[in-house]
């Protein structure tokens, strides 16, 4: 079984194929960029411009066309409202154009899947993305079996209430890593050590990984497909300035 997996959370545009069989998925090719914030001499970037190259060159490494693709994988977030929806339309397109089976996972889940190796045994995987406004996403995430299970459920929230509620928690193993943590280091390290690891952003590989078990032997769900959204965690600033909607103009 072919799976594409894909993740546009953050900055960073993370994409990967896999072979999935009986036994744990491997990783046939992947693509890591990470996407400058705004134009360099006039030339597009984001994942709106980057990401038909991307899966272009991945397929073209691997002598393979997106028809011969079983599934698809892709990160809900949280992260950038327009890269979530960037990426997440382009997979429900190729699913709905192939009527081809598609799931979505946490994309902080796909960070501590990524770096569990790395950690020490029994440990609370906190990864964190910057959020902005001095906010950070923040996963909580232990490793169970060959994945990972949410502590409770992904969160966005200020550094330092982060940082007061793993003093509240202390002698359960936290680790933190991530962007979200190279932001704010210096307030969250004297309560949340920081995990030695090259895992700074969602993994497309991990995504593949952690959606293989709903996605081997799965149908074409166009319901499924349909209910399938980003996993935002904070308000759009519309919803914050107009809870209401926007006033009739008379």
């Amino acid at each position: 079984m072919l799976i594409a997996a894909l993740d546009t959370a953050t900055l960073t545009l993370s994409a990967a194929l896999l072979e999935v069989g009986d036994g744990a998925a491997t990783v046939v090719a992947e693509r890591t960029e990470h996407q400058p914030p705004r134009s360099v001499a006039g030339a597009p970037v984001g994942h709106g411009a980057r990401l038909p190259t991307v899966i272009g060159d991945l397929l073209l490494a691997c002598d393979l066309k997106l028809s011969q693709f079983d599934a698809y994988a892709i990160g809900l977030g949280p992260g950038s409202f327009t890269g979530l929806r960037i990426g997440l339309a382009t997979f429900k397109g190729f699913a709905y154009a192939n009527r081809r089976p598609i799931a979505g996972v946490s994309s902080l889940a796909s960070m501590a899947l990524a770096a569990s190796p790395e950690a020490p045994a029994g440990a609370l995987l906190v990864p964190l993305l910057d959020a902005r406004r001095g906010e950070v996403y923040a996963g909580y995430y232990r490793v169970e079996g060959s994945g990972v299970v949410a502590v409770r459920p992904d969160a966005v929230l200020p550094a330092s209430a982060l940082a007061a509620s793993m003093r509240e928690a202390a002698g359960q193993g936290a680790v933190g890593f991530g962007e979200g943590y190279e932001a704010y280091g210096a307030e969250l390290e004297p309560s949340l050590p920081r995990l030695p690891t090259a895992v700074r952003a969602p993994n497309a590989a991990a995504i593949g990984r952690l959606c293989a078990p709903a996605l081997r032997g799965a149908a074409f769900d166009v319901d499924g497909l349909a209910a399938l959204e980003p996993h935002y965690v904070r308000k759009s600033e519309a919803e914050v300035k107009f809870p209401d909607g926007l006033p009739l103009r008379r």
